[in-house]
């Protein structure tokens, strides 16, 4: 009993000298992030040159290889192979373009006609036109089964490429035939509802006389001027093949009054007066028109790659526990001319992730390397959808299983309104939705190291901005890896073009840095693994 009262104490001194020393050296490789660094990585990551680092664009790719040359340059590894690059596949959506024929005379898109959003490529022939009134079916409600309006009445309309005029039939005091007012129904206010009715009834396409054409065109334009990029699968390219049926929709055709006019003079016949005959006779007008009709739908879809870029400080006996640190290093690109540098949003989380892999690089050379393997990872494709972190997660260099922890960091060098006036501080979202743990070492590195106001008001459940779910740490959340989100909050220049270098707080950037590295440190070194508590709520290890 004596002997072991000696040991005791021997014991204790030894782990609080060992104590004091792992914080004397996390102190010293903590303070080589430095303000000069990271302004020197964000003022090329960041610069013009690199285009608004936007996915799948060649700036992106810049951006790309400056990272992995500044991992190599500091002694930091691929985390797979020779190779810090993990290809992420993704496929382009352009919005699909139209081409019309009609009567031996072509038409013009989005000057004679415009498509509303398609998702396939498709072709159509008709030489018979079914003009089909306003296209409209409206019954009377519980149990009267007499129509209100109908225009598919003892119709069919299988198979046939549908003429339809917009709106709703009125009578000469502007009152609808179809709610008795002068409020529009739902087949005016609702786009989709004569085309999703049209299809229901096995209709192949449906051609409406836009009441708002030139409108119309302009949120068309815009839209197709926007092509949407989605993560790659087998599915999307698949569907692209011409004449493939789609299930969820018919193509859906808005016309200008002339092209209408031109189409229905086959029948000596035009838009106004078929209004006025509805109008005066209150009952529906359809009729077939005998014209050659050829539409020509073409959507296209591009497969490209965009990367992660994954570097790691290999850990000592506990090297296959792993911790991540991320950011995002996408941003939105050139437009109109200007370029969207995202210098806060996220070359300042990128600048951060090089600084520390740095850092813990430094530390390993000197003999205080990590127990636990840390990999840092700067993603693509965050702005496009979280898509470089969807990837990873779902195609992971080490174990799901095996990942401790994900560190995120997006947007760290500037300060909201709301802290104008006490900008040393940072938000804190989701420390604690997994791992009490993580949370206990964020909040004590930060007391002991670098004393930030920790702000947790976008951690609340009812926050109305969501951003837990708007950053790259969420896909790990989802695998039920514990997380914690930094960020300062958005600010007038956030997703602008004037988000640039001279803008940044570079001192508040490292002093936030610096708050990461010391819980990347603390967890790394730690004798147990930080616990899950959903993981213990499900009863495992």
């Amino acid at each position: 009993m004596k002997k072991n009262s000696l040991v005791l104490p021997l014991l204790l001194t030894f782990s609080v000298v060992f104590s004091q020393s792992g914080t004397k050296n996390a102190v010293k490789f903590a303070n080589t992030i430095t303000v000069e660094d990271a302004k020197k990585h964000l003022s090329v990551l960041a610069s013009d040159a690199y285009e608004g680092r936007e996915t799948g664009k060649e700036g992106q790719r810049k951006a790309a290889k400056y990272i992995a040359e500044k991992f190599k340059e500091s002694g930091v590894k691929p985390a797979k192979s020779n190779d810090y690059f993990q290809q992420v596949p993704l496929v382009i959506n352009t919005p699909a373009v139209a081409g019309i024929q009609a009567g031996g005379k072509t038409y013009l898109n989005l000057e004679d006609f415009y498509l509303f959003p398609f998702n396939k490529s498709l072709k159509l022939e008709t030489n018979n036109i079914l003009f089909l009134g306003y296209g409209i079916s409206e019954k009377n409600e519980e149990g009267d089964k007499k129509s209100v309006y109908d225009d598919y009445k003892n119709t069919d309309v299988k198979g046939k490429i549908l003429l339809v005029l917009g709106g709703e039939p009125r009578n000469t005091d502007s009152v609808s035939f179809i709610t008795g007012t002068k409020e529009s129904s739902e087949w005016t206010t609702s786009s989709r509802k004569k085309a999703a009715f049209a299809k229901s009834k096995g209709a192949k396409a449906l051609i409406v006389v836009s009441s708002n054409f030139e409108s119309n065109v302009q949120i068309v334009k815009e839209f197709m001027e926007s092509p949407s990029m989605e993560l790659f699968r087998e599915e999307d390219v698949a569907d692209s093949s011409l004449n493939k049926e789609e299930e969820n929709e018919i193509p859906y055709f808005g016309l200008s009054l002339k092209m209408a006019n031109d189409i229905l003079s086959a029948q000596n016949t035009n838009v106004e007066d078929i209004k006025k005959k509805v109008q005066s006779g209150k009952q529906p007008i359809s009729f077939e028109i005998k014209m050659p009709l050829a539409i020509d739908i073409t959507k296209k879809i591009e497969q490209i790659n965009s990367e992660n870029v994954l570097g790691m400080v290999e850990g000592t006996e506990l090297k296959d526990e792993v911790i991540f640190v991320t950011a995002h290093y996408d941003h939105l690109g050139v437009h109109d001319g200007k370029v969207f540098n995202g210098a806060d949003d996220d070359g300042s989380g990128t600048a951060a992730v090089i600084e520390m892999a740095e850092a813990f690089v430094k530390a390993k050379e000197a003999g205080f390397g990590p127990k636990r393997t840390i990999v840092f990872m700067t993603v693509t494709g965050e702005e496009k959808g979280l898509f470089g972190s969807s990837y990873y997660t779902d195609h992971p260099y080490f174990p799901i299983a095996n990942t401790v922890c994900d560190l995120n960091i997006d947007m760290i060098g500037r300060f909201d309104e709301e802290h104008a006036k006490d900008s040393a501080f940072v938000y804190i979202i989701g420390s604690d939705k997994i791992s009490t743990d993580l949370h206990k070492i964020n909040e004590k590195a930060n007391k002991k190291h670098t004393k930030l106001n920790l702000d947790y008001k976008y951690n609340a459940e009812d926050d109305p901005n969501r951003f837990y779910y708007r950053s790259d740490h969420y896909n790990f959340a989802e695998k039920g890896v514990p997380i914690i989100f930094y960020f300062n909050g958005v600010h007038e220049d956030y997703h602008q073009p004037t988000d640039d270098v001279e803008k940044i707080n570079f001192e508040l950037l490292v002093k936030r840095a610096q708050l990461v590295f010391y819980t990347a440190w603390e967890v790394a070194n730690r004798d147990k693994r930080i616990r899950s508590d959903v993981r213990q709520k499900k009863g495992e290890k």
